[in-house]
């Protein structure tokens, strides 16, 4: 019991402690700032943690920030994304709308309203937001951006868009592993198995320098590709791993069932 009760004592220390930080951080650079600096030190903070997960602090901050400047433009967008952590879509909307009526060019603001479109299902509205953000040469996340919106154009049923959009994120970012099992699995299913082998080659070739590891999916998709290409024994190697690695996934099933000539 004493035990139990001295821990208690010391997560409740620590917890004070950090907010003592926190209370100590934030009146250093609130204290004698200008407002303008308060609000940026109050959004930083917000955002920091909104990273560390905890929205309530986040908002609490974010709050204060606009308590200082209603129509500040990356305020309201860090606000926008504390809603829609904690599943307020609609108040995260008119953050990020606000955000950019007050600052039109504010492109992390439009590619946070796109992912919020995407989410939500309204496809086309994403369409246009997303492409525009990839479209802006500045902006530091149009890797981003078209990942999102290749992957808006598969949830429109539109494949040739994704492999599309999927090429121009690896056009900026050769290596990115996502764009690169998703393009060579759109590849695949559209029979297109030289240009899937290529974009599956370059993800495998990350594998073998421990720089990422498969998955189910992409262990599955490496047997398909590699028996369509008689790559027999690189085949078997993968096959060799998914069954290891991955023995109750929907993967192993189906490369199971493709043993006994059951279509998969």
């Amino acid at each position: 019991m004493r035990t139990a009760v001295i821990r208690i004592l010391g997560a409740f220390l620590i917890v004070s402690v950090l907010q003592a930080c926190v209370t100590v951080e934030e009146s250093r650079f609130t204290r004698k700032a200008s407002p303008e600096k308060a609000v940026e030190n109050y959004t930083q903070l917000g955002l920091g943690y909104l990273q560390k997960g905890r929205p309530d602090w986040a908002r609490d901050r974010l709050q204060k920030a606009l308590e200082i400047a209603p129509n500040d433009a990356k305020a309201n967008d860090a606000m926008g994304l504390v809603w829609q952590t904690e599943g307020e879509l609609d108040l995260a909307e008119e953050s990020f709308r606000k955000a950019l009526k007050e600052d039109p060019e504010f492109t992390l603001a439009r590619h946070h309203l796109g992912r919020l479109f995407a989410r939500t299902k309204q496809y086309d509205e994403a369409r246009s937001l997303l492409t525009e953000v990839a479209n802006d040469r500045y902006y530091n996340n149009r890797v981003g951006a078209y990942n999102d919106l290749a992957l808006n154009f598969y949830r429109m049923g539109n494949s040739q868009g994704a492999i599309e959009a999927y090429s121009q994120s690896l056009r900026l970012a050769p290596y990115n592993v996502d764009a690169l099992v998703n393009i060579s699995t759109l590849l695949f299913e559209a029979q297109r198995y030289d240009e899937s082998l290529k974009y599956f080659d370059r993800f495998d070739r990350l594998v073998e320098r421990d720089q990422t590891e498969h998955t189910a999916h992409s262990l599955w998709l490496g047997v398909k590709l590699l028996t369509i290409h008689q790559q027999t024994s690189r085949g078997v190697a993968m096959a060799a791993q998914l069954k290891q690695r991955f023995p109750d996934s929907e993967e192993y099933r189906m490369y199971q069932e493709s043993l006994n000539g059951v279509s998969s």
